[in-house]
């Protein structure tokens, strides 16, 4: 390999490398719950590129900022429908299904999403329970 091929080769591997950070942004904002968003904004980034990366491909830079953004979009959806449930049986059963399904990558990664989640989760169904007796 000449000299005047590296650039070229690390020019393509770089627009590859943006490709995939347009798919994954796609990918993310199409996720339905916690754990796709999560899966959709792990992109593996050779290890020659690392360094670079970040600076030279945009949409790499900003998968971390989308991929947050969303998880907390999600998670005021999931408890905006726990809200909107009439029953209090089924809103309690809907919120721990969450809780063990879907929020599990919350603890570890966002702490603090997730217990204000719980908490705000908790809230809502003694709302409930105290209007329905």
């Amino acid at each position: 390999m000449s000299a005047t091929d590296k650039p070229e080769a690390l020019e393509e591997e770089l627009a590859k490398l943006e490709e995939l950070g347009r798919a994954a942004t796609l990918a993310i904002s199409n996720a339905r719950n916690v754990r796709e968003a999560i899966a959709a904004a792990e992109i593996e980034v050779p290890h020659h590129l690392k360094a670079i990366a970040r600076v030279r491909v945009p949409s790499i830079g900003r998968l971390a900022r989308v991929r947050d953004l969303r998880i907390e979009d999600l998670v005021k959806e999931q408890l905006a429908s726990i809200q909107q449930e009439r029953s209090d049986l089924v809103a309690t059963r809907e919120f721990d299904r969450l809780k063990a399904a879907d929020w599990g990558p919350l603890r570890s990664g966002y702490p603090e999403l997730f217990s204000k989640s719980v908490r705000e989760g908790n809230l809502m169904l003694e709302r409930k329970r105290k209007s329905q007796r």
